[in-house]
């Protein structure tokens, strides 16, 4: 019994509510996603930059190359040497700048393929619990609702019995005025305010009246009889 009743505590115990639960664990996600958007925000910054440095040092190569060409033509070869050099680390720069920029853009491909999928995850997760939450709501009410029920149950079922009992006592309480009525007839019993000699005299005296009306009616008998 002991184990039954534990059994029983355990298993009709409030149970946690789910609706806060995976609030918590939404709430969670949404953290997440804005952590993912705000690193796609920065990488687009940061894409803008490098594009922005590539177009300057794109721009600059056309003039590195005439400054050479002015140079040889006035007869500097050493000028002409200098800018092309200067031409050359600027293409150097402009490929290292090109390829940051493409490995920039795989990753922001990478975080915006996470964040639809992350966003899609938690719109679902989203869905499936308003389902949970409307649910527990509606147990929530139906449990309440049994409760009430029984409480009334219980009152209905203490009134029946108080009813039961306020019966038996107005059967009894009936029955003991009956039985006095009846020991007070036969002149066991005696009504408050009589004598002691009263209920013997008021037999005497229904016996003096039932003479009384006998012999007036002989009487009336006979005038008829003679009429």
């Amino acid at each position: 019994m002991r184990i039954l009743r534990r059994w029983l505590n355990a298993f009709l115990a409030p149970a946690p509510d789910p609706r806060q639960t995976f609030a918590s664990a939404y709430q969670r996600q949404r953290e997440l996603l804005a952590r993912v958007q705000g690193a796609l925000a920065e990488i687009g910054a940061s894409k803008a930059k490098l594009d922005a440095k590539g177009v300057e040092v794109r721009e600059k190569l056309p003039q590195m190359e005439e400054q050479a060409r002015r140079s040889l033509i006035a007869g500097r070869e050493d000028l002409a040497r200098l800018a092309l050099q200067r031409r050359q680390v600027a293409t150097i720069e402009l490929q290292s700048l090109e390829r940051q920029v493409r490995e920039v853009e795989q990753e922001e491909g990478r975080l915006s393929i996470m964040e639809q999928r992350l966003a899609m995850q938690i719109e679902a997760f989203h869905a499936q619990l308003e389902v949970i939450a409307a649910r527990y709501s509606a147990a929530e009410a139906q449990v309440r609702m049994q409760e009430v029920l029984t409480g009334i149950s219980e009152e209905l079922a203490d009134l029946g019995t108080a009813l039961q009992q306020a019966e038996e006592k107005t059967e009894h309480m009936q029955a003991r005025a009956s039985a006095i009525d009846q020991l007070v007839e036969a002149g066991v019993l005696e009504m408050p305010g009589l004598a002691a000699g009263d209920a013997f005299e008021r037999q005497l005296a229904q016996l003096d009246v039932g003479t009384a009306v006998e012999d007036q009616l002989a009487t009336l008998k006979r005038e008829v009889g003679g009429a």
